[in-house]
């Protein structure tokens, strides 16, 4: 009998399947997720409890993701050996059916507020750079393309670093032609 290796620090849930690091299933989560259907999901944990493996999770399973040339990626192999899998109803509705903005604010906690304003910004221009696909569409204007270049290099100003969450889920929804899922 092998033994799989745990996953210790790795965050990343395509990561995890595709080595095949031990892993407890909690994709029901996802379930519980869309019957509840809350308008805000507060997911409160200890430290080190699996907070951001679980949004790795459920960006993976509900997001319509695009590699950078604009080609639809298929998630539904991370799934298949899953729980979720079996609510063939849910995964018919919801996977891979969205566009979806991940942010972690874990980086932020810095001793100084300009360091950790710079780690905020660090993963906006993350956020931007995942879905650039949207800078090899026509559905952008070029004066918008260039914003979302600024954007994505953190040449952004202030100002408009405030709104860029805002920008990018406006691109997204003039792109995907929906709203993304709240």
């Amino acid at each position: 009998m092998t033994k799989q290796p745990l996953a210790i620090g790795i965050e990343n849930y395509k990561e995890i399947i595709e080595k095949n690091y031990y892993y407890i299933d909690k994709s029901c989560m996802i379930k519980d997720l869309i019957e509840e259907q809350g308008k805000v999901n507060l997911f409160t944990r200890p430290r080190r409890f699996g907070k951001t493996l679980a949004l790795s999770m459920i960006r993976t399973f509900f997001e319509k993701e695009y590699d950078i040339t604009g080609n639809l990626i298929d998630n539904t192999e991370y799934f298949a050996k899953m729980k979720i899998w079996q609510e063939k109803e849910i995964c018919e509705k919801y996977q891979g059916k969205y566009p979806v903005i991940t942010l972690s604010l874990k980086s932020a906690k810095q001793p100084t507020f300009e360091l950790a304003y710079q780690m905020i910004v660090e993963q906006i221009a993350s956020e931007f750079k995942r879905h650039r696909y949207l800078l090899k569409s026509d559905v952008l204007l070029e004066d918008e393309k260039e914003r979302y270049q600024a954007l994505m290099t953190r040449k952004g100003s202030q100002a408009e670093m405030t709104m860029a969450l805002k920008f990018l889920s406006d691109c997204l929804k003039v792109y995907h032609k929906q709203k993304l899922k709240n």
